[in-house]
């Protein structure tokens, strides 16, 4: 199907592919950036996802909104909360990656353009569901092949829905359907001739720029900075639980090092980088222009207001 997609009857139809067939007490997650910062978070029934839509629309008219790709058991967002996967996706960053989704097969059940240039969000819908022990592998096997995102492709992961928009650029992008068909699969149709990724762990992101020593933001340690931006207290070994937004990690997975030059890096979201990078994150802004001024301004708030 490729006329235009009325973007709430697609919303519609990408909240029915998450919820599948899931069981009475299952949940669908929202979660919305907010303006001081952090993250909002609701949940709503399953079995009721049509009456997401105007919660989702009026959200995304004003901020970055995201959704569970898998409904919930529980109200929180980790993957103990998650007990199987309805749809299976992949997070295509990049050309060649979108190249790769373009030439797939079988094809998406549905393709979502992200806001962020032509990057795309693809949902398979499945005929059964994928128990949470299983779902990981599937999608690590979908992202290797296509080149894709490897920190979206776990059980838990939030991504963003239809008619919504992407604030990330001036003026805010469209979310929008691309591609919509009402194909159903089997797990294995998708995956099952797909090879497992190598066992590597993520490689760490390298820093925009080298630390400028004369710079008083640059000189703070990263366990210190870590914790004041986050609250989250760094333990002696230098590891967190990984307070990035859209990554809920249970296990502390997020490492910093004892100088500004290596900074801190995330074994489980693969992100990484110096004192700017946390900022981007943390503040929703990208590292370049008018939006690393920001980051500096806002860093310099929270971190050497003290000391003035």
């Amino acid at each position: 199907m490729t006329e235009r997609i009325p973007r709430e009857e697609a919303l519609r139809l990408q909240l029915a592919m998450i919820a599948g067939n899931e069981p009475a007490g299952g949940l669908l997650e929202v979660r919305w950036r907010l303006p001081q910062g952090g993250m909002g978070q609701c949940f709503h029934r399953s079995g009721r996802a049509f009456a997401l839509v105007e919660t989702v629309v009026g959200l995304g008219r004003r901020t970055d909104t995201y959704i569970g790709c898998a409904p919930r058991r529980h109200r929180h967002g980790g993957a103990d909360a998650i007990e199987q996967i309805w749809a299976l996706w992949a997070d295509c960053d990049g050309d060649a990656s979108t190249v790769a989704l373009d030439m797939f097969d079988p094809p998406p059940s549905l393709v979502i353009r992200s806001g962020s240039g032509e990057n795309r969000h693809a949902y398979w819908q499945l005929r059964e569901p994928i128990a949470v022990q299983h779902a990981k592998r599937a999608l690590r096997r979908l992202a290797h092949t296509l080149g894709a995102d490897m920190a979206a492709a776990e059980p838990a992961r939030i991504l963003r829905p239809v008619a919504t928009r992407n604030f990330k650029s001036d003026p805010p992008a469209p979310v929008a359907c691309v591609h919509l068909e009402p194909v159903v699969y089997r797990p294995a149709d998708v995956v099952g001739h797909l090879p497992d990724p190598p066992n590597d762990r993520p490689r760490r992101t390298a820093p925009a720029a080298p630390v400028d020593a004369d710079d008083p933001l640059q000189r703070i340690p990263p366990a210190e900075y870590v914790e004041r931006l986050t609250g989250r207290e760094v333990g002696r070994d230098g590891k967190v639980c990984c307070p990035l937004p859209g990554h809920d990690d249970r296990t502390p997975s997020f490492q910093t090092y004892p100088t500004p030059e290596r900074g801190w890096v995330c074994f489980g979201c693969g992100k990484g980088g110096t004192i700017i990078d946390l900022g981007a994150e943390l503040y929703g802004l990208e590292p370049r222009g008018a939006g690393y001024r920001e980051i500096r301004r806002r860093l310099a708030s929270d971190l050497l207001a003290d000391a003035a």
